[in-house]
Formats: C-alpha cells, sequence, structure tokens
C-alpha cells in the first residue's frame, strides 16, 4: 500500500492510509482529544483544563526561549509563539519537548500548523497567554 508521512516523532512515522474497513471494527482511537476548547475556555477556566489534550490548528509566529517574564515556562524552555486556535487571534505558548526540536526550528514564520498539546496552564502571568505542552505537530 502506498501511504502519507504527515508527522514524525521520536523516532516514528505517523502515516495516512485510505481502506475499507467493517464499521463495527472502528471505535475512537483518543477520546480525551477535545478541538471544541478554545484559547477563552482556558482563560476563563483555566484549572479545570490542566492536563486536557487539544487538538487545534495555529499559526506560528516564531521559535523562542523562555525568559523570566515568562514563568509558567521553564529557564530557557523552547517554546513556539503561536496564535489562535482557528480564528481566535489569541497569543498561545506551547512549549517544545527535545523530541520535536528539529521540526520546530523548521517551520517558517506565519506558517499554519494542526498541534495536539496538553494545557499546562490555562492562563499564564503575567500575559495571561496559555501554555501548552506540545505532543505532535502536523504543517499544513
Amino acid at each position: 500500500a502506498i501511504v502519507d508521512p504527515i508527522a514524525r516523532d521520536r523516532g516514528w512515522v505517523r502515516v495516512r492510509l485510505e481502506a475499507w474497513v467493517p464499521e463495527d471494527a472502528l471505535v475512537a482511537a483518543d477520546s480525551s482529544v477535545v478541538a471544541s476548547i478554545t484559547a477563552a475556555d482556558l482563560r476563563l477556566d483555566p484549572t479545570g483544563h490542566r492536563g486536557r489534550t487539544v487538538r487545534w490548528n495555529v499559526r506560528v509566529v516564531s521559535l523562542q526561549r523562555a525568559d523570566g517574564l515568562r514563568p509558567a515556562l521553564n529557564a530557557d524552555e523552547p517554546y513556539l509563539l503561536a496564535m489562535g486556535p482557528g480564528g481566535e487571534s489569541a497569543i498561545l505558548y506551547l512549549a517544545v519537548p527535545p523530541s520535536l526540536a528539529d521540526e520546530a526550528k523548521a517551520l517558517p514564520s506565519m506558517s499554519e500548523i494542526t498541534i495536539t498539546a496538553r494545557v499546562r496552564n490555562g492562563r499564564s502571568e503575567p500575559t495571561g497567554a496559555p501554555v501548552l505542552d506540545l505532543l505532535s505537530i502536523i504543517k499544513r
């Protein structure tokens, strides 16, 4: 079969494959992933959403390193400064794990990506920006 690679993470490749399968063989792969939560929802209830996993379309502004002005991030931790999700113009801090560092470095400014991320902090000080831990990046 021919497959399309759509993401890479720690030696694994996520692929897309078109196939027919019996309907009763299908189950949700990860019911904990929520696409309907917005950045505004996170800011309104920052502790209630902690640990939730989201899948969002965002726009990358730049790759940065955390400084003392962002106490919700670890010192010198790499993060993507992003906008979104979707049509929202919220500023987001997307903490980049070592396994995704090369992918994050290769993203051009203002590129659109789909992320899967876990909520670390729904409203960080002093900016109010949500902080999420990246789990995957898919270029769109």
